[in-house]
Order: structure tokens, then C-alpha cells, then sequence
């Protein structure tokens, strides 16, 4: 009990002797009860300033509960900040590294499902000549099986392989969206000039590999229009060539397939010579990737059968 209520308690029996007894002075009487009014006044603002001071503290401890609250909430959000901020840092990582990985190559894109299913079946059709990178949009020819030592003609299994590779694209719905860039690599390997290999060098060779591997996709079925083609000789490895030059993986035909965006007219098919091949006139250029393609030194190659390039005498 608060120390005003007890000195009120105290207060009443002295004033009930001093009443019930013989007769008071009345100043005395007087005095007590005044001194029991105050008391009992300031005991009313002792308690309304101990009910604020209980208000105040309740309000207090709910202050700080939601402060508690909201810095934990804080912590759990910079908590997940954090995550997330790593997580970013992780893909950006992932990102460079892939981007570092890529050669210098046209810019392909990721294959709807139907044709990427349909090139990976391929590419298991054909194991060791055949390899597809979904990811790339890129189907690779080892050269080794596809070509000769040397050669831009098709061996049998690279010639069974293309057309199939056209046939898919013809019958597969989903890939008549895409287009396709042929391009042609080697090693460092010189080219001997001999009369079954007469190139200049292996520019001139990746170009008419890429050619051949051109011409049977159009014989399987696709349209010229969609096909361009160009070769880089060793001028792109997919890895550092060996110090003989002898480096098999770099050997290689990449066929990448990318959104069609030419809109204009296609031509005729430029009708033959009598008694020659069908060769309409090119020489000097490639398909719109770059590379080169042979122009018309003396004693270069002939075009590969059904070529849409005459070599310029």
C-alpha cells in the first residue's frame, strides 16, 4: 500500500476518538481535517500518476516489442538480400564463363523443343561424326569422318549423314522458322598441293567443305535461299592447335541455325552449259557469315559436283 493511503488509514481512528470523546477544540478538529482532505487528495494524484506511469510502461514494452519486430524483420530481409545478391553474383559468374567459352561464331539461338529433339536424335544416330550443342543451336561434322585427308568431297558416311540432317530439317514443322550458316574449319595443318588436293590454302579448303556440305543439305530438301555457307580455315580453333598442327578437333564443319530473317525474292536456278555441270557463276565470297571461297587460281580445285559456284577460268 502507497505510503499517502496509509497516513489516510492512520488519519481516521485519531479523528474518530477526538469525535466521540469529551469535547475538541475545534481548531484542532479543524486541523485534522484538513490534513485528512489533503492526504486524501494527493493519495487520488498518487494514483492517477501510478496508473500514467503503468500506462507509459505498457506503452514502453510495446515499443520496444515492435522494435524487437521490425528489426528482426530487417535482419530476415537483409538476410534474403543477401541470398539473392549471391545468387546473381553466381549467374553473372556462370555467364562469363560461358560467354568466354564461345568461339567467334554466327549468333545462334535456343532451338524450339520439337527441333531440338529431333537434332539430338539425329546426333545419336551418328555417334563419333555427329555431335549437337543444344545451346548453341550448332550441329558439328568431325571432319575426319565426314571428308577425306585433305579433301572437300564427302566420304559415304558424311554424304548419308548431311541428307539426313536435311531431311530432318525438311520434315521436322517447327524448323521451316530457321535458317542455317555452314562453316568450315581446320588445323594448322598446311594444305599440300598435289593434283587430288590443288588448294591454295585452308581457307580455300574449309570453304569448299563447307560448300559440299551445303550442296546435300539442298539436295535433301532444303532451300538455297535458307543456306549460306563460309570458311575460316584455322583461323578459329576450338582448341589450341598442337605445335605439328596436327589437331583433329579443329577439323570440323559447324551448322548453326538461327530465326530466318531474309524477306526478298529468290531466284531461278541458273540453267547449265551444254555438256557442263550446273555451276552458275561465283567466285571469291562466301554465304553473308565471311570466310572465302576459292576464286580462280591456276590449277585450283573444281567446284564440288552440283556446286552453285564456277571456278573462273
Amino acid at each position: 500500500m502507497n505510503t499517502p493511503a496509509r497516513l489516510s488509514l492512520l488519519a481516521l481512528p485519531a479523528i474518530g476518538l477526538l469525535l466521540g470523546g469529551c469535547q475538541v477544540n475545534r481548531d484542532v478538529y479543524d486541523e485534522l481535517r484538513n490534513g485528512y482532505n489533503a492526504l486524501k487528495s494527493r493519495n487520488v494524484e498518487l494514483t492517477d500518476e501510478n496508473s500514467a506511469l503503468r500506462q507509459s510502461l505498457d506503452d514502453l514494452r510495446r515499443s520496444q516489442a515492435s522494435g524487437s519486430s521490425a528489426a528482426e524483420e530487417a535482419m530476415s530481409l537483409n538476410a534474403r538480400l543477401r541470398s539473392d545478391n549471391q545468387s546473381l553474383i553466381s549467374r553473372l559468374l556462370e555467364l562469363e564463363n560461358r560467354l568466354q567459352g564461345l568461339s567467334l561464331q554466327p549468333v545462334a539461338i535456343a532451338l524450339d523443343s520439337q527441333t531440338d529433339a529431333a537434332l539430338r536424335a539425329l546426333a545419336e544416330q551418328f555417334p563419333g561424326l555427329l555431335s549437337f550443342d543444344s545451346a548453341r543451336g550448332m550441329l558439328r561434322f568431325t571432319s575426319d569422318v565426314t571428308f577425306a585427308s585433305g579433301s572437300f568431297e564427302l566420304t559415304e558416311a558424311g554424304r548419308r549423314a548431311v541428307r539426313e540432317f536435311g531431311r530432318v530439317l525438311k520434315n521436322t514443322p517447327a524448323a521451316d522458322q530457321y535458317e542455317i550458316a555452314v562453316v568450315g574449319h581446320t588445323d594448322t595443318q598446311a594444305v599440300t598441293m598435289r593434283d587430288a588436293r590443288r588448294f591454295k590454302d585452308n581457307a580455300e579448303l574449309s570453304a569448299f567443305r563447307a560448300i559440299s556440305v551445303r550442296n546435300d543439305l539442298v539436295a535433301a530438301g532444303m532451300d538455297a535461299h535458307n543456306v549460306e555457307f563460309a570458311g575460316f580455315g584455322e583461323t578459329r580453333p576450338a582448341v589450341p592447335n598442337s605445335a605439328t598442327g596436327n589437331t583433329p578437333q579443329n577439323r570440323r564443319v559447324e551448322v548453326y541455325l538461327f530465326k530466318k530473317s531474309y524477306q526478298g525474292l529468290t531466284a531461278a536456278p541458273v540453267a547449265s552449259r551444254a555438256g557442263a555441270p550446273s555451276t552458275p557463276r561465283a567466285a571469291g565470297t562466301t554465304g553473308a557469315t565471311g570466310g572465302t571461297t576459292p576464286g580462280s587460281p591456276v590449277g585450283a580445285p573444281a567446284a564440288p559436283a552440283g556446286s552453285d559456284i564456277e571456278i573462273l577460268k
